[in-house]
């Protein structure tokens, strides 16, 4: 085992006899070597203050080495002396292994040199554009035009030219390290363009009449409850104007029982609302009193029928927040259909901006909740646009879908021209037969001329049926 100065001579004994790799011989570039013998030189850039962070290596480890030796494989023995192993024998991968580093740090230098000269042209660069003059900024005013007035025999009048305005400061130019920094010159800001010239104050706008209420917003309604009701709409009208202590309403009418206030040209129906409890007591039998706003009814499903009316008016407008009934809830059915069910379905009719977000919805009453759906009405001369048969709404047909035109089992709007060179599509055309699924004859569905087609009473329409579901 070889130890001290005989280790230290038996590799540079074996650094002498090893020879290089190929790839570091006379087809590698040319390096310029980082240490030279006797002394490492000192490791400063060119044209750097910087020097470089690599461990200096001693004399006693330069000494005998060859002179292609890299700079690695001294600070391989350094590091093996320092760390007191007493045997080493280099092996050809570590000399390999140095000799990548030394390439690394080679290329880590060439990358620094390219840089620093980079750096130090854009610095005399900078420098010269310092030390050029820079133009001065043109400040001077812009003549005034002159005017020659005509010859005449009489003095003219001096000519009074207006007060020049103010003169704008200049903006100063960028300087030139601005310009330098930025890597390319930009035009100097142009100097911001003064105030436009007041005009003359123009005459102010007639501001647009004011349009009074809607006639839907002037009108308000009182349900009856059908008993006899004797003063005339005249009186009824001057009763009302006396018990408000102004005149408000406009014209009183009866219509089926029901009596219909219209306010004043000025006067909303809101107002008269809330002074309902003044003018109450003249129209007796009153049931409910509501506004002339558009409503949406719904259907409320499952309802336990041992709870009154008034009672599930309470409950629905006190735990479903924005829910305003224009009207007391009644039941879907008669009161024989529901005389042995424990629920079934109320009709309630809400108003408001949030009366579309409760449709669909499930409403909360007697510590649950209710399904509801959009009440729909239809009668036996209703037709569906599905199937296209009468008596029922498109929205709850079971039926396979028809088409109007040809009795075929697809949609309307799927409708075609047998013919490959048409291509009109969801209507008959000129090569089509039109023909009615309802009867078969030679036109489409929906033709009033269809014998199937139910007849209408001349005296008074059928009675509306609501649409139904099952308790």
């Amino acid at each position: 085992m070889l130890t001290g100065p005989e280790a230290l001579a038996a590799y540079a004994a074996s650094r002498e006899a090893t020879p290089l790799p190929e790839a570091s011989t006379s087809t590698a570039r040319p390096r310029t070597p980082i240490f030279t013998r006797p002394a490492p030189p000192s490791l400063k850039r060119a044209r750097s203050s910087t020097s470089s962070s690599l461990p200096t290596i001693p004399v006693e480890v330069l000494a005998g080495a060859h002179p292609n030796t890299s700079y690695f494989q001294h600070l391989f023995v350094k590091v093996a002396l320092e760390t007191g192993l007493g045997e080493f024998n280099p092996t050809p991968e570590a000399l390999i292994f140095c000799q990548m580093f030394r390439h690394l740090h080679d290329d880590y230098r060439k990358a620094i040199d390219g840089l620093t000269e980079d750096v130090s042209a854009l610095s005399e660069e900078l420098e010269a554009l310092r030390s050029s003059p820079q133009p001065a900024p043109d400040t001077s005013a812009p003549a005034l035009p002159t005017t020659k007035a005509p010859e005449s025999t009489s003095r003219p009048a001096p000519q009074q030219f207006p007060p020049l305005p103010p003169a704008t400061p200049a903006v100063p130019a960028p300087s030139w390290a601005t310009v330098a920094r930025k890597g390319r010159k930009k035009a100097s800001a142009p100097p911001k363009p003064g105030p436009p010239p007041a005009t003359a104050p123009t005459s102010a706008k007639t501001p647009a009449p004011r349009k009074g209420p809607t006639m839907r917003e002037r009108r308000f309604t009182i349900k009856r409850d059908g008993s006899p009701l004797l003063p005339t709409a005249i009186e009824l009208r001057d009763s009302i104007n006396k018990a408000l202590s102004a005149t408000l309403v406009q014209t009183v009418s009866f219509e089926g029982g029901n009596v219909t206030l219209t306010t004043m040209d000025s006067v909303k129906a809101t107002s008269l609302n809330s002074k309902v409890s003044a003018f109450l007591h003249l129209i007796p039998g009153t049931t409910t009193v509501h506004l002339d706003s558009p409503a949406t009814q719904l259907l409320v499903h499952g309802i336990p029928t041992s709870h009154s009316l008034a009672t599930i008016a309470t409950e629905l407008t006190t735990f479903n927040t924005g829910l305003a009934l224009t009207q007391q809830p009644r039941w879907l059915t008669s009161d024989v259909s529901r005389a042995s069910k424990a629920a079934s379905t109320v009709v309630i009719s809400i108003t408001g901006p949030k009366a579309p977000l409760f449709i669909g919805k499930r409403l909360a009453a007697f510590s649950s909740t209710y399904r509801t759906e959009r009440r729909l009405r239809f009668n036996s001369f209703t037709q569906c646009s599905n199937c296209h048969s009468f008596g029922h709404h498109s929205t709850k047909c079971s039926n396979p879908a028809t088409c109007r035109w040809c009795t075929i089992r697809h949609p309307t709007g799927e409708h075609s021209c047998p013919t490959a060179t048409c291509r009109v599509r969801g209507r008959p055309c000129s090569h089509s037969t039109v023909r009615c699924v309802n009867c078969g004859g030679p036109h489409d569905a929906h033709s009033p001329a269809c014998p199937h087609r139910p007849a209408r009473p001349v005296s008074d329409e059928s009675e509306e049926v609501e649409e139904t579901m099952s308790d």
